[in-house]
């Protein structure tokens, strides 16, 4: 079993070498703060067939960071205070694990807590968290729950607890904590009000009040974040609006991509119609235009322009070739700052009409997991799949999601090939 070490050491959210730094937070031991950089993972649970299975993206990221700064966690005050960074959102009857290596965070996890009703029992929900651990070599867990439930003398959810510690231990997996946290806010007050208790201690367990969430580490929690421009939205509804469909601009766009195909369709009967090498070229140089045209609208844009309605609509239209589509996923991974990026597909993707969603949502998806924003990553797979659950690529990014893979693994099939290989496809 692992321990917070007395407050000697803690559990940093530290800066390494890689394609994505990820949001953390905590209590600051040191001038310099920094957000994590090791891979977190945001979970939702789904049945398939009757069987339980975990679907995982990576968290909120900071790529504005600076490397050699270091932001510590010294107590469950300041882990409690820093998940609802980590997820983007504050957790509603919800199970966090936070993974830790070398006393790094390597990746933040949440799953629904299992209901009444849940499909699935106890012992399989744990495994199925717990497996997590092969593709993270996490060597301790912070359990986190998040539930109102708690009311009586005593903790809720003490058997999913027991249950999930030994799932997590017999993965060779140390377990420092496991922490209830309620969550309220108090009449007339915009504030969250928090109280948490500890399943190891025998002390938390018969307090009915609990340990009230530490003011000043809070405090220091959300200054931090709030330097580097990060907020916490009240509830994952509230980061699905973010990605609703704006039926207006999608009525705009959908004439505009109209007037967009019949340029092709222009093009495409402008040719000899019996001469493939001709067709074929006409329609790669529309490529090659096309491709430029994307890179300059989604990548050259500051987060601060308003994107029009033609160059929505071309965005929309062009990632529908795949050509198209990799050359723009390639120069992501290349791509440092992703923040104006992922606005812009972000706008894109609300403004698609039915049909034409799948490419820009998965394309947003990708881009918000090499930033390290798992909710919105999830989110907008979600989108892709309601429009087209077969889409390829889709499913291809979303078995690595629920495999747990960090982002630097898309980031390596993206260096297997070259920009010419994406532009072409030879």
């Amino acid at each position: 079993m692992g321990s917070w070490r007395n407050g000697r050491s803690c559990y940093h959210l530290r800066h390494r070498s890689s394609l994505s730094v990820l949001r953390g937070g905590g209590y600051p031991q040191t001038a310099n703060w920094l957000a994590v950089a090791p891979q977190s993972v945001i979970c939702r649970w789904w049945s398939t067939l009757g069987a339980p299975t975990v679907g995982a993206m990576t968290t909120n990221a900071l790529n504005r960071t600076t490397q050699g700064s270091i932001l510590s966690l010294r107590s469950p005050d300041a882990v409690i205070a820093a998940v609802p960074y980590l997820l983007g959102f504050m957790p509603s009857e919800s199970l966090v694990i936070v993974w830790l290596s070398a006393d790094q965070i390597r990746l933040t996890q949440r799953v629904d807590l299992p209901s009444a009703n849940f499909s699935v029992s106890l012992n399989e929900y744990c495994e199925a968290v717990a497996i997590t651990t092969q593709n993270i070599f996490a060597d301790e867990a912070i359990i986190c729950v998040f539930s109102d439930e708690f009311r009586g003398e005593s903790l809720p959810f003490t058997n999913l607890v027991t249950n999930l510690m030994v799932a997590i231990q017999r993965a060779h997996v140390g377990v420092v904590d496991a922490l209830l946290i309620r969550t309220s806010i108090e009449s007339g007050k915009t504030e969250w009000v928090q109280h948490w208790w500890s399943y190891l201690r025998n002390d938390d367990r018969l307090s009915r009040r609990g340990q009230l969430l530490d003011e000043h580490t809070a405090s220091l929690v959300k200054s931090r974040f709030a330097l580097e421009g990060v907020a916490v939205l009240p509830g994952r509804a509230d980061l699905e609006r973010i990605f609703a469909a704006d039926i207006d601009a999608g009525v705009r766009i959908e004439k505009l991509i109209e007037e967009q195909n019949g340029v092709i369709l222009k093009l495409a009967t402008g040719t000899n119609r019996e001469d493939s090498a001709e067709i074929s070229a006409t329609l790669a140089h529309w490529r090659e235009v096309s491709i430029e045209a994307i890179l300059r609208i989604v990548l050259a844009t500051d987060v601060t322009d308003e994107v029009s309605d033609s160059d929505m609509a071309r965005v929309i239209f062009c990632l529908g070739d795949i050509r198209v589509r990799d050359t723009l996923l390639w120069h992501l991974v290349q791509k440092d700052e992703r923040i104006a990026a992922l606005s812009v597909l972000t706008s894109a993707l609300r403004a698609a009409p039915a049909g034409l969603v799948a490419p820009i949502a998965t394309c947003t998806s990708i881009c918000a997991w090499l930033a390290g924003d798992g909710a919105r990553a999830l989110v907008a797979l979600d989108r892709g799949h309601v429009d087209d659950p077969e889409y390829p690529l889709a499913q291809l990014v979303a078995q690595g999601l629920a495999a747990g893979l960090p982002p630097s693994t898309w980031a390596a099939v993206m260096a297997a090939v070259t920009e010419e290989q994406c532009r072409t496809g030879k």
